[in-house]
């Protein structure tokens, strides 16, 4: 997906998944998000777009046309009713910038120039995606949407001038989500194994407090993973590296 043209609140993310049910007509998930979410939104139009934005991304799906319903096991909702809006953000975070690609440029671009407590304008970053890109309003309009996205999500709090942003702080996962975590990040390109340096250091999760790192990936060592050192390498090898094998193990842990 080249990008997500419209801005998201974490909170409604969280409320679709609280009106999710498993087999649910997609049209009644539809109907009953337009109807009890994203109420500060004032056009029905704008409330469906973004709706359809987060049940893209947020929502597993089977069947087609009319026919289309939700699956009877997803984790991103099962997770949701479990865990707290703000516990559920930093994963949020991670699975938008993994499905866009214009998301992954912008958090490229900023964290390469910025750190918690500077401040940028909106022009910086339009001109990098218009060298990029091109002057492609899908790509700048993405481009917007995810600087406004940022600031629901906490990361950047708005300038005192219009375009104006200051890079307010990384967001902290707590350790119950970051299987979550790993998973949107793990199911683009599934493998066996994961080399762990590597992968903390992709830029889905730039935006994330990870100074702890270490103490997640033990955290679940023989549940998840077996964990092994040594010179160069630091790896983490899955016990079931199958991508429904992985996916039952994290409702397994859910069910604990």
């Amino acid at each position: 997906m080249i990008g997500i043209d419209f801005p998201i609140k974490p909170e409604w993310i969280y409320d679709v998944h609280q009106l999710w049910e498993p087999g649910q007509a997609i049209s009644d998930l539809v109907n009953k998000g337009i109807n009890q979410t994203m109420q500060e939104l004032g056009g029905e139009k704008t409330r469906r777009n973004t709706l359809s934005i987060i049940i893209r991304v947020f929502v597993g799906i089977e069947g087609g046309g009319n026919n289309r319903q939700t699956l009877i096991h997803d984790l991103w909702p099962s997770y949701s009713k479990l865990f707290s809006v703000s516990s559920m953000l930093p994963a949020y975070l991670v699975q938008i910038i993994s499905t866009s690609e214009v998301a992954k440029e912008a958090t490229t671009f900023l964290n390469r120039r910025y750190v918690p407590g500077t401040s940028f304008k909106s022009e910086e970053l339009r001109g990098y995606l218009i060298g990029k890109y091109g002057e492609r309003k899908v790509v700048l309009n993405a481009g917007s949407a995810f600087l406004k996205t940022l600031q629901h999500f906490s990361v950047l709090d708005p300038g005192n001038k219009w375009g104006e942003y200051t890079f307010r702080q990384r967001v902290k996962p707590s350790k119950d989500i970051f299987p979550l975590i790993v998973w949107a990040i793990w199911n683009k390109s599934p493998s066996p194994q994961i080399n762990v340096e590597k992968f903390m250091d992709q830029v889905e999760l730039s935006f994330l407090d990870m100074d702890d790192w270490e103490n997640y990936w033990r955290a679940f060592q023989l549940n998840l993973w077996v964990l092994s050192k040594r010179v160069g390498a630091y790896d983490a090898t899955l016990k079931n590296p199958e991508t429904l094998a992985f996916q039952e193990q994290l409702f397994g842990l859910l069910a604990r």
